[in-house]
C-alpha cells in the first residue's frame, strides 16, 4: 500500500486509491514545503515554556488525567502510548509503555512538540485538528518516511460549540483493527469533554452562590450576567436604564445585539465601561467582542457585566465568524496577554491596524495610549522627528518648544508601526536603540527620556527579502518578531463577507443618516466570487459606494461598481461553456459551505450527499473555500 504514498511523491495522481482526506491532507503537506524525507526538530517547545503551555492548559489536563491510564488500560497490550494535545497540537501529556514510547521519542512524538500538519505533515494530531473530526492514520498515510512506523488514531475535544479545545491520540505500531481503536479515542475524547462540562456546572454554580454576596454591592451601578454562549441572563434595572431599555427587552439576548452601536460605546448619553468578573468574583477588565465571543471559554465559567459612567472603551470591531478569523482573534487574545514586541504580516487592506488596537485593548496596558504612525506615509527626513520628537530650535521650523514624539505619547502603552518595511535605515538604526536601551532622546537634545511602550509592527511586504537585500536590518527584524501574527486575506476567508456587509451598511446608513438598507441575495453571491485584491478595506469602500448610490430600500445587482460587474461578466463568459447543471452544483456547494462556515460534514448533511461525494465535487469542479 505504501506503493501510493511513493506514487504520489512522484507526482503521480493517486487520489481515487487514497481516502479523500489523506489525500487531501496530503497535498497541504506539499504546500506547507514539508520535507517527506526528515524528521522535522521545529517548534520543541523547551521545559520552560512546556510548563508555561501545560499551565495555560490546566483545566484540559486536569480532565484528562482520569482517562488518559483508562484509555490506556483498555488497548490490551503495552505497545502504545495515549498523548493528550492542546488545540495548537502541542502535546502536553502522554502516557504509556516505556519502550514503545522510546521509538516515539525519536521521531519526537513526546510532550513538547507540536504535530500540527505545517510542521510534520499527515498525522492524526495535526489533521484530526485541521479538520475538526475523529482521524486514523496508519502507517504509509503519514506523509514524513520516518513516521511511516506508526499508526495513529485521534479525536478532537471540542466545546459546547464544537470548537477544538485539544486532541487525544492512541499511537503504536501497526494495527489491523482500526475502527475499533478509533473507537476508544473517540470514547476518551467524549470523556474529557464530559469532564470539562462539569467542571463548567461546577463554576456556574459557585458563581451563583456568590451571586448574593455581590448583590448589595452592584446595587448602584449597572449589573449585567450573560452566560457561556453570550446569552444575557439578567440585567438589574440600573443597568437597564443606563443602556436606555426594559430588563424584559434585553434579557433573553445576545450581548453582540444589545451593544451593536459602534460609536465610542455611548449608550443613553453615557460613556460606558464594561468589566467582566470571573466565577470568583475577580474582575477582568475585558473587550466586548471577547466576552461574547469567549465567554465560558476562556473563563470557564458564566460571567458578569458592571456598567457603570467611566471612561468610554475605543471602537474597535474585528469582525468575522470564519474559522480563520476566529483563530486569528484566538492568536490575537494570547497575545495579549503577553508583554513582547509582535510583528504582523498581511496584505494591505486586512486590518492590521484593527487587530493591533484590539491586541492593545485586551491586554495589560489597556489603560494606556494606543498611538499608531504609517511609516510609508511620511517622507522618509520626517519620520525620525516623528518617532522620537525634537526640541526648540533643533532644525528650521521647528516649533516653539518643541514637540514630543510617538514614542513618549505611547508612554506605558502601545506604538503601532505600519508600513515598518518602509522605514530609512537610519531610523531603522535610532529605533533599534530605542527598542534595546527603553529610552528615547529628542532631536537635538542631549538628555534621555525613560519610556514603557510595547511595540507592535506591520508589514506587508517580505522582510526576509529585505533583510537580504540589506533594505532591513537583521538585528532590528529579530528584535520585532518576537511573537509573529499572520493576517489573512479576505479572498481566503471568503464566507466572512456574510458579516461584513451587514455591518458596513449599518455603519454606511447612520453616517449618511439614512434608513436601514437590506440587501438583495444575488448580490452575495456575485461579492463571494470576486477576489478582493483590496481585501476589507476594497469591500468597505464597495459598500459605501452602493450605499450611498442606492435608489431603493435593498442594495441590488445593478448597485454594484462597475468593475465587479465588468469582472462578473468575464467569469459568466467563460461560465456559459461550462455545462448549466455544473454551474448549479457549483453554487448550491458554495452556498452549503458558506452556511457551515466551510465544514465538510455539516455541508455534505445539508446538500444530502456523502462526505466522499463531496470532496470528489470539490475537486471536479475546482471549488475554492
Amino acid at each position: 500500500m505504501d506503493n501510493y504514498w511513493k506514487r504520489f511523491i512522484n507526482g503521480e495522481s493517486v487520489e481515487s486509491e487514497v481516502s479523500p482526506t489523506i489525500y487531501r491532507s496530503w497535498q497541504r503537506s506539499i504546500e506547507y514545503q514539508v520535507d517527506h524525507t526528515l524528521i522535522s526538530h521545529q517548534d520543541i517547545l523547551s521545559t520552560p515554556r512546556l510548563s508555561e503551555r501545560r499551565e495555560a492548559q490546566d483545566t484540559l489536563i486536569r480532565a484528562s488525567e482520569p482517562v488518559l491510564p483508562y484509555i490506556f488500560s483498555l488497548l490490551g497490550n503495552t505497545n502504545y502510548t495515549v498523548l493528550l494535545g492542546d488545540n495548537d497540537g502541542y502535546i502536553i501529556e502522554a502516557v504509556g509503555d516505556g519502550p514503545f514510547m522510546s521509538k516515539a521519542q525519536k521521531v519526537n512524538l513526546s510532550p513538547g512538540a507540536s504535530w500540527r500538519e505545517e510542521i510534520r505533515g499527515t498525522n492524526a494530531i495535526g489533521t484530526a485538528l485541521r479538520d475538526n473530526a475523529p482521524m486514523s492514520v496508519f502507517g504509509w498515510e503519514h506523509f514524513v518516511h520516518d513516521n511511516q512506523f506508526l499508526a495513529c488514531w485521534a479525536a478532537p475535544i471540542q466545546s459546547s460549540q464544537g470548537i477544538p479545545l485539544g486532541v487525544l491520540d492512541i499511537s503504536g505500531e501497526a494495527n489491523p483493527d482500526r475502527q475499533k481503536i478509533l473507537n476508544i479515542a473517540m470514547m476518551g475524547a467524549s470523556m474529557i469533554e464530559k469532564n470539562l462540562r462539569l467542571f463548567e456546572l461546577e463554576n456556574q454554580l459557585r458563581f451563583y452562590q456568590e451571586g448574593s454576596k455581590l448583590a448589595s454591592s452592584l446595587l448602584q451601578q449597572g449589573f449585567l450576567a450573560i452566560d457561556q454562549n453570550g446569552v444575557i441572563t439578567n440585567i438589574n434595572s440600573y443597568g437597564a436604564g443606563l443602556l436606555g431599555r426594559r430588563q424584559e427587552d434585553i434579557i433573553g439576548r445576545l450581548a453582540g445585539e444589545v451593544f451593536s452601536t459602534p460609536k465610542g460605546w455611548m449608550l443613553n448619553g453615557h460613556s460606558l465601561n464594561l468589566h467582566l468578573k470571573d466565577s470568583s468574583g475577580k474582575e477582568i477588565t475585558s473587550h466586548l467582542n471577547q466576552v461574547v465571543n469567549e465567554a465560558g471559554q476562556s473563563l470557564g465559567a458564566v460571567g458578569t457585566l458592571q456598567i457603570s459612567k467611566k471612561a468610554p472603551l475605543s471602537n474597535i470591531t474585528w469582525i468575522g465568524t470564519s474559522q480563520l478569523s476566529q483563530r486569528t482573534l484566538a492568536r490575537a487574545s494570547k497575545i495579549a496577554s503577553t508583554h513582547s514586541s509582535v510583528l504582523i504580516h498581511g496584505e494591505s487592506g486586512t486590518g492590521k491596524e484593527i487587530i493591533s488596537h484590539t491586541i492593545h485593548q485586551l491586554s495589560s496596558r489597556s489603560e494606556g495610549p494606543f498611538v499608531a504612525l504609517n511609516c510609508a506615509s511620511l517622507p522618509a527626513s520626517l519620520i525620525e522627528s516623528e518617532l522620537f520628537g525634537y526640541v526648540e530650535g533643533a532644525f528650521t521650523g521647528a516649533r516653539r518648544g518643541g514637540k514630543p514624539g510617538k514614542f513618549e505619547l505611547a508612554n506605558k502603552g502601545t506604538i503601532f508601526l505600519d508600513e515598518i518595511g518602509d522605514m530609512p535605515l537610519n531610523v531603522q538604526v535610532a529605533l533599534l536603540r530605542v527598542l534595546q536601551e527603553k529610552e528615547v532622546s529628542r532631536i537635538g537634545d542631549t538628555k534621555s527620556i525613560k519610556i514603557d511602550v510595547r511595540v507592535i509592527a506591520a508589514t506587508h511586504k517580505d522582510l526576509n527579502a529585505l533583510v537580504a537585500a540589506e533594505k532591513f536590518r537583521l538585528d532590528l527584524y529579530y528584535r520585532l518578531k518576537v511573537v509573529t501574527l499572520e493576517l489573512p486575506p479576505l479572498r481566503e476567508r471568503s464566507e466572512d463577507i456574510l458579516d461584513f456587509v451587514p455591518y458596513f451598511i449599518d455603519k454606511t446608513c447612520k453616517s449618511l443618516d439614512l434608513p436601514p438598507l437590506g440587501v438583495q441575495e444575488e448580490v452575495y453571491t456575485h461579492l463571494l466570487s470576486h477576489n478582493w485584491p483590496g481585501n476589507v478595506r476594497e469591500l468597505e469602500n464597495c459598500i459605501e459606494g452602493m450605499v450611498g448610490l442606492a435608489e431603493g430600500p435593498l442594495l441590488t445587482i445593478a448597485d454594484l461598481p462597475d468593475e465587479i460587474l465588468q469582472n462578473l461578466g468575464e467569469s459568466e463568459s467563460s461560465a456559459s461553456t461550462e455545462p448549466l447543471l455544473n454551474q448549479h452544483t457549483k453554487q448550491a456547494i458554495l452556498y452549503a459551505l458558506t452556511q457551515t462556515k466551510g465544514k465538510i460534514a455539516p455541508a455534505s448533511k445539508l446538500l444530502g450527499i456523502g462526505r466522499n461525494t463531496l470532496y470528489r465535487k470539490i475537486k471536479e469542479l475546482d471549488i475554492k473555500f
